[in-house]
């Protein structure tokens, strides 16, 4: 196993970590920097969303975020069984003689 160091009391502020994380990074073979990498995005993807990034406009449209946790709350707006072809069709005969 290799030397690990004890954290030091400089490694608590940004400035000095990046030089510590990148030297240690160098050390590693490709394979585990593939995993570091792979875990540095899961952190990031797991950090909250700024507010200002929160709102999105578009052209008549504001879109809100929503935590996963709301997506629940549409179980059961949409009947998943049934048949696709037969309700299509029964929509077109319905209205064959509209044209």
């Amino acid at each position: 196993m290799g030397k690990t160091t004890a954290p030091s009391a400089d490694t608590d502020s940004s400035p000095a970590i990046r030089p510590e994380l990148l030297r240690l990074l160098e050390l590693l073979p490709p394979d585990k920097q593939r995993e570091v990498l792979d875990f540095a995005r899961f952190l990031h993807e797991q950090m909250p969303v700024p507010e200002a990034a929160r709102e999105v406009a578009y052209p008549g449209a504001v879109l809100h975020a929503a935590p996963a946790g709301t997506l629940s709350a549409l179980t059961g707006l949409v009947a998943l069984d049934g048949d696709a072809v037969a309700d299509t069709e029964a929509l077109y005969d319905d209205n064959a003689g509209q044209h």
